[in-house]
C-alpha cells in the first residue's frame, strides 16, 4: 500500500478544514514527498517551488500559515499538495464547490492545464452539471449509492436516459428569462442510504415505476455504443 500512496491521491471539497493550521504552506506541500524520499534533500526546495509554480503560488508562500490565504488559494495549496507525489490518478471530491463562482473558473481551469501537464486520471465528483460537462470526458450519474448511467459526456448531455439524470438535467438553469423550463420535479423524499428500497432503489421517487421495479433490481444495459443504463425501462 506504501507504493500505491503515491499513485492515488484526493483534493478535498474544503479547503478550510482540510489544511492543517499549525504546518506552514511548504511543509504542507512537502511532508509526504520527504516522507516518501522522492527526491534528493539538496533538491528538496527547488522542487517544492516548481510544484507551487505550477499551482499559481509564488515561492514565498511557503513560509506563510493556510489561515494567511484565500479561499482560492488555500485550494491552490490542496492541489499542489495531491501533484507533490507526481500521482497518476487524483480524485477531486466537490474541489470548486466551496469556493465562489469566479474562483471556481480558476481552480477548473488549472486542473484541466495540470490534467494535460502530468497526463492525470480524475475522478472529478460534483453536483454542478455545468462543471461536470465542462471537465469530464465520461461522467456517471449514482443515485443512493449505486450507479444508474454512465457513458461519454456529450452522449449523457444529449441524450440522458434514467428517470433521475433527466429530473437532474431539468433543473439546470437556462440564463434567458424569456424561456419556460420544462421542470421534473420528484416527489417523496430520499430513502435512507442505510436501509434502501428492494428492487430499483429510485422507484419510491419514479413516475415511471412498474410493479416489477419495486421488487427486481434492474440490470445495466448498453443502450448505444459506451453509453449504459440501469432502469426496466429499457427492457426488451
Amino acid at each position: 500500500m506504501r507504493e500505491l500512496r503515491t499513485k492515488m491521491q484526493i483534493i478535498f471539497q474544503d479547503p478550510f478544514s482540510s489544511l492543517s493550521p499549525r504546518l506552514p504552506v511548504g511543509e504542507i506541500i512537502g511532508e509526504a514527498v520527504r516522507e516518501h524520499n522522492l527526491v534528493p534533500a539538496n533538491e528538496f526546495d527547488d522542487y517544492i517551488d516548481k510544484i507551487m509554480d505550477n499551482c499559481g503560488l509564488q515561492p514565498f508562500h511557503k513560509d506563510r500559515y493556510p489561515h494567511e490565504f484565500s479561499g482560492g488559494q488555500r485550494q491552490r495549496i490542496c492541489i499542489a499538495r495531491a501533484l507533490a507525489l507526481n500521482p497518476e490518478f487524483v480524485v477531486c471530491d466537490e474541489p470548486v464547490s466551496a469556493l465562489d463562482v469566479s474562483i471556481q473558473a480558476q481552480i477548473i481551469n488549472l486542473l484541466k492545464d495540470l490534467q494535460e501537464q502530468y497526463k492525470l486520471t480524475y475522478l472529478f465528483i460534483s453536483h454542478d452539471l455545468s462543471v461536470v460537462e465542462h471537465i469530464s470526458d465520461s461522467v456517471g450519474v449514482m443515485y443512493l449509492g449505486s450507479l444508474v448511467e454512465y457513458g461519454d459526456t456529450a452522449d449523457i448531455f444529449r441524450n440522458p436516459l434514467h428517470p433521475y439524470t433527466k429530473a437532474l438535467f431539468s433543473a439546470i438553469p437556462v440564463p434567458d428569462p424569456t424561456v419556460k423550463m420544462d421542470r421534473i420535479v420528484l416527489e417523496g423524499s430520499i430513502p435512507s442510504p442505510a436501509n434502501p428500497p428492494s428492487g430499483c432503489k429510485f422507484h419510491t421517487r419514479c413516475k415511471y415505476c412498474m410493479e416489477r421495479c419495486k421488487v427486481e433490481a434492474p440490470e445495466q444495459k448498453e443502450i448505444e455504443p459506451g453509453h449504459y443504463v440501469v432502469c426496466h425501462l429499457y427492457d426488451k
